[in-house]
């Protein structure tokens, strides 16, 4: 799947939502919803976590723009994988509610996983690309 411009954008900004999905609907199994009047502090703890995990990945997609400009090769193979995981994480988003929960818990964690490795990648490869351009200039 090969997305560009204004499309990936969208999908981009579709993943924090499908992120925080995920790690709110892994505390869902076996409970009931809670009242908005009546919201736990777990509640608020996990909305903060689906908040945060969002905030992260807004980060990485900057990261991987300013990559574009430092390392245009790192940045086709870092952008592949992230429209990989965008693609894939789209289409269990669409089944994730006919498989049982432990699967649910098991996918989630993985697709989480896997957007914490790949913006980890992504930080690692526009770090070593400013230091490798400011030893250049030396």
């Amino acid at each position: 799947m090969n997305m560009s411009g204004p499309q990936w954008r969208r999908s981009a900004l579709a993943l924090p939502l499908l992120i925080g999905a995920l790690a709110l609907s892994g505390c869902e199994n076996g409970r009931r919803p809670v009242p908005a009047a009546k919201k736990s502090p777990e509640v608020t703890v996990e909305l903060t976590q689906a908040q945060r995990e969002a905030e992260r990945l807004q980060q990485c997609q900057k990261e991987l723009d300013a990559l574009q400009g430092i390392d245009a090769a790192g940045y086709r193979k870092h952008k592949q994988e992230f429209d990989r995981l965008m693609s894939g994480a789209a289409q269990y988003a669409a089944l994730r509610t006919q498989v049982n929960g432990e699967t649910q818990e098991t996918v989630d964690a993985l697709y989480r996983y896997k957007v914490s490795r790949l913006c980890a990648d992504v930080n690692q490869a526009v770090m070593t690309g400013l230091a490798d351009r400011g030893e250049r200039l030396k």
